[in-house]
């Protein structure tokens, strides 16, 4: 039997109790603000310690609060809950200086003024276990102009973004970060220049991209693990090239209602 004549079969003659409501969540794509981090192209960032982007981020997130959100979930692994619990709370008390990490400097500075006694780890890493054969793989079949072409594509728009960034506050940059076509433009990456190495024969830029896929939808998987189907606001903070998988993968999921950004900072 077929996979969803079975499950109507199961459910025959049942009550199915669903989720009442649709949960809004906010999907906020930032730059890491620590660096070196770990992305091939990643901006070389200012000081975020500074008194000027200090005052931005009580400014941001002052913002942020006003949304009531229940759960603040951050970009680190799943796995270092317990830790992140333990830094959490000595920050609650005052006993402990965050560090230069969005993921703290955002996450948790907002997830106090929400009166949260956690902020939700979601982060699952997958290798890209096919990267390494990339560049071998578009040698053998000349298409090393894809590489050359999405690299300068890459730092054309990293270059765009720390313009932003040094010429805006931070709630300028995150608001640009998070336009429809600026979402559109880093996800193009994978799908204009890696998809199409090796096509036809060993699929190894295809296989790339799966594995990035793969994070993401593993990621989402912790996000509707740790949903309460009676929360009505959740807000997510990840580096902006996960948002535009996710934000699809949570507009196609009816228990969630995605809120846009650039409607919140207003």
């Amino acid at each position: 039997m077929k996979l969803i004549p079975l499950i109507f079969a199961l459910t025959s003659g049942l009550t199915v109790f669903g989720q009442t409501h649709k949960t809004k969540i906010l999907l906020i794509g930032t730059i890491h603000f620590e660096t070196p981090h770990t992305d091939e192209f990643e901006l070389k960032v200012g000081d975020f310690l500074s008194a000027k982007r200090q005052s931005e981020l009580e400014d941001f997130t002052d913002v942020l609060s006003q949304t009531k959100a229940t759960k603040v979930m951050i970009e680190r692994p799943i796995g270092n809950q317990h830790a992140t619990d333990s830094l959490y709370d000595l920050y609650l008390k005052g006993l402990y200086k965050l560090t230069v990490s969005e993921r703290e400097q955002i996450g948790f500075r907002l997830a106090k003024k929400l009166e949260l006694n956690q902020v939700n780890c979601i982060d699952k890493f997958y290798g890209m276990s096919h990267d390494s054969l990339m560049a071998a793989t578009a040698k053998e079949n000349n298409q090393l102009f894809l590489l050359k072409d999405l690299s300068t594509k890459a730092n054309a728009m990293l270059n765009d973004y720390d313009n932003k960034l040094k010429n805006g506050t931070l709630t300028d940059v995150i608001k640009y970060l998070n336009k429809p076509e600026q979402l559109k433009r880093n996800l193009s990456l994978y799908l204009k220049f890696l998809a199409k190495i090796g096509a036809g024969k060993n699929f190894v830029g295809a296989e790339s991209v799966s594995d990035w896929y793969l994070r993401n939808l593993a990621i989402y998987s912790n996000i509707i693990n740790q949903v309460e189907p009676s929360e009505k606001y959740v807000i997510l903070i990840f580096g902006q090239g996960h948002i535009p998988i996710l934000k699809h993968f949570l507009e196609n999921n009816d228990d969630f209602d995605v809120v846009e950004l650039n409607n919140v900072l207003k």
